[in-house]
C-alpha cells in the first residue's frame, strides 16, 4: 500500500511473518480482512499485544456485518485492540520500535515491536514476457474469461496470478476449468455463483452465495433463516455456543440464495450449504433429510427447519383441528422466533 516511509521499515507479509526468530511483544496489523483477523487472534492467544488497523469502520467487510460484529467481540474479549475508520499515513522505525501513524476522527499514533501487513496481495506477472505472447493483463493480474482462458484462446490461466480469486479451492477448481476446455474440449465455466470461503478463527466464520445487501440491491423477494449455537446441542456440550447459521432463501420454494455461518466447524456447515446450492436443494430438502445427533452438521437441519416453522397457518391448524376433531392451542411464531 501507498504508504509513506513503508520502504525504510522492516515489515511483515505473510510470506515472511513464519520466518520470525522472536515472539514481538507487541504487533501491529494493517488490514482487517481475513489475514489480519486470523492472524491478530493467533498472536494474541501467544501473549503478544496487538493492535488491527483499518480503513473501513468493520473488519471482514466481506461477510455478514452481524456476524463479523460478533467475531470481532470475541477477538476484542480476548485483547485485540482496533483502530478502525482510520487512514495509515507514515509509519517509521527507531532502532526497534516501530511507529505507525494514522487519521481517524483525530491523529493517531500506534507503537509496535513488529507491523503485519494484511492488506491482500496482488499477481507478480514480472518476468512472465505477456506483451511478446499477447495476453492481456492488468495490474490485478492476467484477464481471464470464465473458461480460464486468456487474450490468447490456446493460451489458459488459472489461481492467484488472474487476481480473480485468492483462494487455494478456487486455483483447484479454475485448474479443472481450464484442463477440461484444454484438454478434453469439453465446455466449462467457472461456478462463479457458489464460491465458499472461510476465516479460520475460532470460531471459524464462513459464506457462500448472496449477502443480504446484495438481494436487496437487486430487488429480489426473500426471507432470511437463523439457528443460534446456543441452541445446537453439540455446541452446548462442547461450550462453544457463539455463533449462528444465517441462510437467505424464497420464502415460497426454499431455494437457497446465500448463506453465512458463525461458529465451530461453519467451515464443514458452508460446504454442506454450497453443496445444496449447487445442487437445487431447497430447505424443505434439507429439513426433510436425516443428519445424524449430537453432530454440528445438525445445524443445517435446524435452519432448515425455520423454514418450515414460517409455513405454518394459524387458519390452516385451526381448519385441521375442526375437520379431525383435535384439541390444544393453536401455537404461532414470530418471524425471529427459533424452533
Amino acid at each position: 500500500p501507498p504508504i509513506d516511509g513503508l520502504q525504510h521499515v522492516d515489515y511483515l507479509t505473510t510470506e515472511t511473518l513464519f520466518e520470525l526468530d522472536e515472539q514481538p511483544e507487541r504487533l501491529a496489523i494493517v488490514g482487517a480482512g481475513p489475514i489480519g483477523t486470523e492472524m491478530a487472534q493467533a498472536f494474541a492467544r501467544l501473549g503478544t499485544e496487538v493492535v488491527v488497523l483499518d480503513m473501513a469502520d468493520r473488519i471482514l467487510s466481506n461477510d455478514d456485518a452481524e456476524l463479523a460484529a460478533t467475531l470481532r467481540e470475541t477477538l476484542a474479549d480476548e485483547g485485540v485492540k482496533y483502530v478502525l475508520g482510520a487512514q495509515v499515513e507514515q509509519v517509521s522505525q527507531d532502532d526497534s520500535t516501530i511507529t505507525i501513524t494514522a487519521t481517524a476522527d483525530e491523529p493517531i499514533a500506534v507503537e509496535a515491536d513488529a507491523l503485519l501487513l494484511a492488506t491482500g496481495r496482488t499477481a507478480t506477472v514480472d518476468g512472465l514476457n505477456l506483451d511478446a505472447a499477447g495476453i492481456d493483463y492488468t495490474r490485478t493480474g492476467i484477464t481471464v474469461d470464465d473458461r480460464c482462458r486468456t487474450s490468447q484462446d490456446h493460451i489458459y490461466a488459472v489461481g492467484d496470478v488472474t487476481g480473480r480469486y485468492q483462494f487455494t479451492h478456487m486455483s483447484n477448481h479454475m485448474a479443472k476449468v481450464a484442463i477440461t476446455n484444454a484438454l478434453l474440449k469439453v465446455p466449462s465455466k467457472i461456478d462463479a455463483d457458489h464460491v465458499p470461503w472461510v476465516t479460520y478463527t475460532e470460531p471459524e466464520l464462513a459464506h457462500v452465495g448472496a449477502h443480504a445487501s446484495d438481494l436487496d440491491d437487486e430487488g429480489v423477494s426473500y426471507e432470511t433463516y437463523h439457528f443460534p449455537y446456543d441452541q445446537l446441542d453439540r455446541a452446548i456440550t462442547e461450550s462453544k455456543t457463539t455463533g449462528q447459521i444465517k441462510v437467505h432463501a424464497k420464502s415460497l420454494t426454499g431455494t437457497i440464495l446465500g448463506a453465512s455461518v458463525l461458529g465451530e466447524r461453519a467451515g464443514e456447515l458452508i460446504t454442506a450449504l454450497t453443496i445444496a446450492m449447487c445442487n437445487g436443494v431447497t430447505l424443505r430438502t434439507l429439513g426433510n433429510t436425516i443428519h445424524p445427533y449430537p453432530a454440528y452438521g445438525e445445524g443445517v437441519r435446524r435452519v432448515a427447519d425455520q423454514w418450515y416453522v414460517q409455513k405454518q397457518s394459524a387458519t390452516v391448524t385451526k381448519m385441521l383441528q375442526t375437520v379431525f376433531g383435535y384439541r390444544g392451542p393453536v401455537l404461532e411464531y414470530g418471524p425471529d422466533e427459533i424452533v
